[in-house]
């Protein structure tokens, strides 16, 4: 049971450490605004969890603490096509899932994405959305996601809704010879 919620935490910290770009559809440069490519620092807090139908007691076992920050370098690349490294990145980071992007604004300051991944492997889809705001230096936003627990002979699937808030700032220049 804890699978679903892990990866898609996972995602909301992908989407975090990767929003760090002011370009509009993932590929052509805001007018005015770009992030700027560095080291970034950034925080993923859950807001609520809502699983209707779990079984009482499931949430207090299955919800991990607020993870702590993380620093991540966002190379000049990324910044240019911000959405297109966020689902790549979802990807890599969610081995047997294929992640395509929705809604995708990266402009005039403001973030606006959807993330639908599915998996090869029968595993439940994910489902997130990203609103927020970007400044050269820092952003902030609303990750919502949605995801069910695979069912197993002795539990139902159920359906499980993530709120989270994601801040993050960028911290410096990136170490030589940093990857992600």
């Amino acid at each position: 049971m804890r699978l679903p919620l892990v990866v898609l935490l996972a995602l909301g910290a992908a989407a975090c450490n990767r929003q760090a770009g002011g370009n509009a559809a993932g590929g052509e440069p805001a007018a005015g605004i770009s992030m700027r490519a560095g080291l970034w620092e950034t925080q993923l807090r859950i807001v609520s969890v809502d699983a209707p139908n779990a079984p009482p007691g499931i949430l207090d076992a299955t919800i991990p603490p607020t993870p702590p920050a993380e620093r991540n370098c966002m190379t000049p690349a990324e910044t240019a096509a911000p959405a297109a490294a966020f689902r790549d990145r979802s990807t890599r980071e969610n081995p047997g899932y294929d992640c395509t992007l929705g809604d995708s604004v990266f402009t005039g300051g403001r973030i606006r994405m959807t993330l639908n991944c599915r998996s090869a492997t029968g595993q439940p889809e994910l489902r997130q959305a990203l609103v927020g705001t970007y400044a050269a230096d820092r952003f902030q936003g609303a990750v919502t996601g949605e995801t069910a627990t695979p069912a197993t002979d002795a539990m139902p699937s159920y359906q499980i809704r993530i709120a989270s808030t994601l801040t993050g700032r960028r911290i410096g220049d990136c170490p030589a010879g940093a990857t992600n």
